[in-house]
């Protein structure tokens, strides 16, 4: 509870700063419109908050129910990477995708697993620099698919690794507002593969980035 109210309070009081300024007029006509942005920035902020608790919220009380299909995990890798190509080509990065094949066929819920490959793609984006090189990959062995997303971030010092996964526990907490982070997304991603019976874990050495890999069932051939 202190954590959820520390990370609502805090966009709450910047909005309410900016939106006293504009009617008071401390904030001149000129900066009116950047400020007024700024403001709707954390509303957002505060939006992707309250849908993560939400989300969270509904996986440990087990009110979380996955819709097994089976689905192409690389299609649904090319449509979040179509998705967000903007965001990618502001950064100027290089994406590099290495698919063992066209087609990859898993079992999982494909709302879900979309939202694991979202928050693992937003986590790359944010700790990469600019110009830097995200890598993604699918291959099978056995009776499982691996999804691997990689970064050239700063890398996760190895003593919390483990911690990672815990709900709000941010490494650089000094930057992780201005990166947009709720400190929520590696938690939810952990529950979601878990749900589907699999394991996810991270590979990361500091200052030589990060790769976090996933394992789903591969799909039974008729």
């Amino acid at each position: 509870m202190a954590n959820v109210s520390h990370e609502l309070k805090s966009p709450l009081t910047s909005m309410r700063g900016y939106i006293q300024g504009v009617l008071d007029h401390t904030i001149s006509n000129e900066d009116r419109e950047k400020y007024l942005a700024i403001a709707l920035e954390e509303t957002e902020r505060m939006n992707r908050l309250i849908n993560d608790l939400l989300d969270l919220s509904q996986i440990q009380t087990g009110q979380f129910s996955l819709d097994i299909k089976v689905l192409d995990i690389n299609e649904t890798i090319r449509r979040v990477l179509i998705a967000w190509e903007d965001r990618i080509n502001e950064k100027g990065m290089d994406i590099e995708v290495d698919f063992d094949q066209e087609a990859r066929l898993v079992e999982g819920d494909p709302d879900r697993l979309q939202q694991v490959i979202i928050n693992l793609l937003d986590n790359a984006i944010k700790f990469t620099r600019e110009g830097g090189l995200i890598k993604l990959k699918t291959w099978q062995y056995k009776e499982k698919v691996f999804v691997k997303v990689e970064d050239q971030g700063p890398g996760i010092p190895e003593d919390e690794i483990a911690h990672i996964w815990e709900p709000f526990y941010q490494i650089d907490k000094s930057r992780s507002r201005v990166k947009g982070g709720t400190g929520l997304g590696l938690s939810i991603v952990k529950k979601i593969i878990e749900g589907h019976g699999q394991n996810i874990w991270l590979n990361s050495e500091k200052g030589k980035g990060s790769a976090f890999i996933f394992s789903l069932r591969a799909a039974k051939k008729a």
